[in-house]
């Protein structure tokens, strides 16, 4: 009996380190021709004989790369009023009232139900192509299933957050959640 438990153990383990050799050979080479645009012009540039730079990935942007009026583009005029006024402290007393962090955190390492508000306000920036991000936060709350982040759950947010909040709340709860972001440290 000991002989066959000593067998399967020693399979187990080189079938791991099989699974493990397997799996560090498909790393991808960043050195490496990838699907692009542009791949066309760089094989022929390779058959020609001249050299290629591999592309650099360029860093999504933030909302410090944006103007003030960028931050807040396609909101409805009364809500960006609202917003201008707003007090991101009251926002963060509406989040722990409503019940918010019980779905969203702000330590990035926390699994929730729902996406995490570390650094939301530059996440916001690049999350719906087109949108601003304050426009997205807010669409966010008060139509949380116009767009899901991919992974989460789609009709676990409440809808009703546009007649439970007042305008000011609102606005307060998006200024809270644009503070959150890598330039404010939070």
């Amino acid at each position: 009996m000991k002989l066959n438990c000593t067998r399967h153990r020693t399979w187990l383990v080189a079938s791991l380190w099989v699974v493990a050799v397997a799996a560090a050979a498909c790393a991808p080479d960043a050195t490496q021709l990838i699907l692009s645009p542009r791949l066309g012009e760089q094989l022929a540039a390779l058959e020609a004989g001249n050299e290629v730079v591999a592309a650099v990935p360029t860093e999504a942007p933030t909302l410090a790369d944006l103007a003030p009026d960028a931050v807040v583009a396609g909101l409805p005029e009364d809500f960006a009023a609202a917003l201008a006024a707003a007090q991101p402290a009251n926002g963060e007393q509406i989040a722990l009232a409503r019940g918010c962090i019980g779905c969203h955190a702000l330590d990035p390492n926390a699994a929730m139900t729902g996406p995490t508000w570390y650094h939301v306000g530059d996440t916001a920036v690049s999350r719906v192509p087109g949108e601003s991000p304050a426009l997205y936060l807010y669409a966010s709350i008060v139509n949380p299933g116009e767009f899901v982040v991919p992974a989460y759950p789609n009709n676990i947010m409440p809808a009703n957050y546009a007649e439970q909040l007042s305008l000011e709340e609102l606005a307060d709860l998006v200024a809270y959640l644009l503070e959150q972001n890598a330039a404010n440290g939070s």
